[in-house]
Parts: structure tokens; sequence; C-alpha cells
């Protein structure tokens, strides 16, 4: 009886899965050669979006303390653009497994990424107003006119009711003051930066809770000022528009020293779970 080799059968049958593999290997040594350290200025990288199922993931894992929202998110930007949609069951150890791929195939690439995600994620702790009603959209790079056409470099958090000096904004994160007085978009502003190295800008205020100084420390939850209606016009300008709280958040890179990014899902975050 002639002995049948089971070797070229087992050949074909493992042959997808061996295809499968070396494809996602491939695709994953292609997406870690992409990152560059001026990938944080990409539009992808700098608009944030996330949805609602990467938001609970992020607060899940992050809870864990095995790794800062920073590491997470850069481990898993190249993959699925911070959707988490391919790994919503995955532990804090399968982030950190591709953590450590990123950095053996792109050291300086990832490093840039994770500390660009850092600095916006890294070191938030409240909303900077709490007041229930506070509504805002996602409205950043939307046109505006004041001062020549631009994009709109922040979010705009609107109070239950236009009323100037009344709504308390704090802090989102620990920091240092960098920037503190009148300009003429802004109006009475504030611009923290936060360990982590992003810059965290509160504008258009009606007034300080004391009288800020640069290099003067701050700690998250504290009152920088009331919310207002103050800029588009020489010092003192008020009631060009309705009272508001504008927020802007700024990363520096390799070749930029203020870049914006979307503040939107960074409330939607900080509000999590709703």
């Amino acid at each position: 009886m002639k002995r049948i080799s089971v070797l070229p059968f087992c050949f074909f049958i493992m042959l997808p899965i061996l295809c499968g593999k070396l494809k996602d290997t491939l695709v994953a040594q292609v997406l870690a050669q992409s990152l560059s350290e001026a990938f944080p200025e990409q539009t992808g990288f700098r608009q944030m979006r996330l949805d609602v199922q990467a938001l609970a993931v992020l607060e899940k894992l992050t809870e864990e303390g095995e790794l800062t929202r920073g590491d997470l998110l850069a481990a898993a930007y190249p993959f699925d653009g911070y959707s988490f949609r391919n790994r919503k069951q995955l532990s804090a150890e399968a982030y950190r497994t591709w953590k450590e791929y990123l950095l053996g195939e792109n050291r300086s690439g990832y490093e840039a990424l994770q500390g660009a995600y850092a600095a916006v994620w890294d070191d938030l702790r409240c909303m900077p107003v709490s007041e229930a009603g506070v509504q805002y959209e996602n409205s950043w790079m939307f046109e505006r006119t004041y001062g020549g056409k631009r994009g709109h470099e922040g979010c705009d958090l609107i109070p239950p009711a236009d009323i100037s000096d009344y709504y308390e904004v704090v802090s989102m994160t620990d920091g240092v003051v960098e920037q503190v007085g009148w300009l003429p978009l802004g109006g009475w502003r504030i611009g923290i930066r936060s360990p982590s190295g992003g810059y965290f800008y509160y504008a258009h205020l009606s007034s300080y809770s004391r009288a800020f100084s640069a290099g003067e420390r701050v700690t998250a939850g504290e009152v920088l000022g009331m919310m207002g209606d103050t800029g588009y016009g020489e010092e003192g300008t008020s009631g060009k528009f309705a009272v508001h709280l504008h927020l802007g958040i700024y990363i520096r890179t390799e070749r930029t020293e203020e870049l914006s990014v979307n503040p939107y899902w960074v409330l939607r975050f900080l509000e999590w779970p709703e």
C-alpha cells in the first residue's frame, strides 16, 4: 500500500495563515517606517479624530495605569488612526508590545509622535468650564474673517446664558503661565504650558482671578478668570460676539513653534462618560 505524505496537504492548509501573517507584518513595517519627525504636523494628526468607542477604550486602559494616553494613542495611530476598531479587546500589554515594535522599527518617528500626543493628552485633569449646560461643537478650522480670512484654531465653549463675568474658567492642567494680558484677537487671555509641553490657550476672558505673571505656576482646576466677550479690537474691546471661552491647544514640532490641534475630542474625553 502506497504511503501518502501529509506534508503537501498541511502546507496548503497553512499557506493562507502564513500569507496573512506575512501580509500583516509587511503592512506593519510600512506603517512604522512611514512615521517621521514631521508626522505630527500632518492634518490627520492635528484633527485628533476619535469616536465614542475610542474614548471608552482610552479611558479604560489609562485607568489601568500601565501606559499613558500618549503611549496608547501613539501605538494605535499608525495602524487604525485612533479608532481602536481592530483592537477593542486588547489589553494594555498588547499596546505595550506595539509600542516596543514601533520603537524597534523607527525610534525617532515614534518618539516624535508619542511626544506630540503626550503634550496634548497626558496632563489633562478637568474641563475648562464645569458649569452644566455649556455647549461646544467641532469647529476647528472653520472659516473666520476678523483680521483676514483664517481657520479657527480652537473650540468655543458656549455658556447656558449670555452673561459676561459670571462663569469660571479653570486650568485643565498643571503648568506654567507663558502669556497673559491683552491680544486684539483673543482679548484678555492666558496661556499655560503643561509639564509634557502642550500650550493651553484660554481667550476672551472678562477678568482674571488674580494678577498672573509669566513664569508663575498654576495647578489643574485653579480658577484663571471669568468667561467673557473681549477681543476683536484695541485693549478693552468687548461685545463684538456672544460670551464664550475660546480654547486652543498647541504643540511644538521640529519645524513649528506653535501648531494648533483640535481640542474637540479632548473635551469629549474629559466629559466621558456622558
